[in-house]
């Protein structure tokens, strides 16, 4: 009968094999601990095997009896070991519990004190020999056997209960999974039937084929389904978080959904193991848009929120396993959005028509006033043939009053069509920037002169207009000469001009004021309003009676 002997060996020899072949498989699980208990679970699992090769080989008694203790002892630290990656891998800290480890290690120690000194006292279990169905060593189990292998299978039976919850939790489909764990009991049957009266079968622990099975089930077979089913993911980070949260396999079949997600997607629960983009195509559509917005409305319609939608990777070991969908509700935040972007498109439309109507307005008056030129210049000429001194002066005034209405149409209609928003800054050097500008501008019989070069931040376009309308004042007051100089966080413009009378003052930056005259009115409060673009103040020095010194404040120099 050494044929049975050898299917035996054959038997826990390829289980020990395929626990070790399967610790290689074991790095795919991500969380360390659930990593830390499967492996000792598959060496442990693999040497108890082994021991029952050494038990049923044709040794002497003594041998044997060798190699069933030292299975005892590892069977024993198996159910240690399967405790540990049951507590792990569905999600509970029990493993980590000083007090219960230090229990379990105290019993162990107790258990195998016991074990270890059978040959002394003879109350575990006693030794026969038997030459059928071949010859081997039969062991007759006292009383302490049978409480600890009590103790041991209703330890067992808590991880299998663990694990099953775990599956019962799941919202996918792993009734395979399910499956594949039962034949890890399965064993226990041939165990009990082995002391039946008829049966043929050898009183073994055959535990490790089970674990063997199982082992390479969820290792080899449902790997991602192993992997992705414990509640960790689902309880410790899933249902914790308050946006929705949708979790897609690689091909994009739902797999899980947090609390939030049922509430939100009342149909999610009859969708799940369907296809996301066919279920709730919005969501996809929301990853796909530029600004990631999906709209639900409530029932019957009475309320819309919005949610912005990212969705995540989700990778074992360089590989990735799916996506995770989450939705974050910012319905405050787009509606306010949306408002201040209507006002905007409204305040746009208010500036094209004010454009159109500065636009209409300037035409108008330059039409009225070309007109009246016309009609001037022929009243001029006929006035030069009659040559009457009163006449002269008469028609001087109003080519003056014309002209000064002409620059006043040009200066309303810049004013009206420049919102002085500032551009992209850079740094410049002052000297080049007056240079440019007074090039750019070109006076006739007006002089520029930089007294002291510094390096400042400025949009060199707006700097342009500042200067732009003092050489207007300049040339309109009765000026030649412009001095630009630089003092503690300002630059001063001094020209040569006539002093403004110190009670027009405080009126020369508002506008409607015709300070310091009827011909620059508007200039100063232009000058102010491109200032306040950059953050700068604008003021005029009343302590300076030699001209006019303007001065541009809150510059930072470089």
């Amino acid at each position: 009968m050494e044929i049975i002997r050898l299917v035996y060996v054959a038997g826990f020899g390829f289980t020990a094999i395929v626990c070790f072949i399967s610790i290689s498989r074991v790095p795919q699980v991500t969380d360390t601990d659930t990593q830390r208990g499967l492996i000792a679970l598959l060496v442990l699992n693999g040497v108890w095997a082994l021991t029952h090769i050494g038990r049923l080989s044709p040794l002497s008694a003594n041998g044997q009896i060798a190699f069933y203790l030292i299975g005892l002892i590892v069977g024993l630290a198996t159910v240690g070991a399967w405790l540990y990656f049951c507590s792990a891998y569905s999600g509970h800290d029990y493993h980590r519990r000083q007090w219960i480890r230090r229990t379990a290690l105290g019993v162990y120690a107790v258990i195998v004190l016991i074990k270890l000194t059978n040959p002394i006292h003879g109350i575990y279990f006693r030794t026969t020999t038997t030459t059928q169905p071949f010859a081997h060593l039969v062991v007759n189990l006292d009383t302490i056997h049978w409480i600890v292998t009590g103790l041991s299978y209703a330890l067992a039976s808590i991880g299998f209960y663990l694990i099953y919850q775990t599956i019962d939790n799941s919202r996918a489909d792993v009734r395979t999974l399910g499956v594949v764990v039962a034949t890890a009991a399965l064993p226990i049957v041939l165990y009990i039937s082995s002391f039946s009266a008829n049966s043929e079968i050898i009183t073994l622990h055959y535990e490790p084929l089970g674990v063997a099975v199982f082992a390479f089930g969820v290792l080899f077979v449902l790997d991602d389904e192993f992997a992705s089913t414990p509640r960790f993911w689902r309880e410790k980070i899933i249902d914790d978080i308050g946006e929705v949260v949708v979790v897609t396999d690689n091909d994009g079949y739902i797999r899980d959904y947090n609390r939030r997600a049922s509430e939100m997607l009342p149909r999610i629960a009859e969708k799940n193991g369907r296809l996301l983009a066919k279920s709730f195509p919005e969501i996809e559509q929301a990853t796909a848009g530029k600004e990631n917005i999906m709209t639900v409305c409530g029932q019957n319609n009475d309320t819309t929120h919005h949610y912005q939608v990212t969705n995540t990777s989700l990778s074992q070991v360089h590989r990735e396993v799916g996506q995770a969908y989450v939705c974050t509700d910012v319905t405050s935040a787009e509606q306010q959005r949306r408002k201040l972007k209507e006002k905007n498109e409204q305040l746009e439309y208010k500036n094209e028509q004010l454009d159109d109507f500065a636009t209409a307005i300037t035409h108008e008056l330059r039409n009225t006033l070309t007109i009246a030129g016309g009609y001037l210049e022929e009243i001029s000429a006929e006035e030069t043939e009659v040559n009457t001194t009163g006449s002269d002066e008469a028609i001087e005034s109003i080519k003056e009053a014309h002209n000064r209405m002409g620059r006043i149409v040009t200066d309303l209609a810049r004013l009206a069509r420049s919102d002085y928003r500032i551009g992209e800054t850079e740094k410049h050097s002052l000297t080049t920037v007056v240079k440019a500008a007074h090039n750019h501008i070109d006076p006739d019989a007006l002089s520029v002169e930089v007294e002291e070069d510094v390096i400042f931040e400025v949009d060199r376009a707006l700097f342009y207009e500042i200067y732009t309308v003092a050489v207007q004042f300049t040339q309109s007051y009765g000026g030649n000469r412009l001095k630009v100089d630089v003092g503690k966080g300002a630059i001063t413009i001094t020209t040569d001009s006539d002093p403004i009378p110190v009670d027009a003052l405080d009126g020369v930056f508002r506008y409607g004021e015709a300070a310091p005259s009827a011909e620059t009115g508007m200039l100063f409060p232009t000058m102010e309003t491109i200032a306040r673009s950059h953050g700068w103040s604008v003021d005029i020095d009343p302590t300076y009676r030699d001209g006019v010194r303007i001065r541009i404040c809150g510059i930072e120099m470089c």
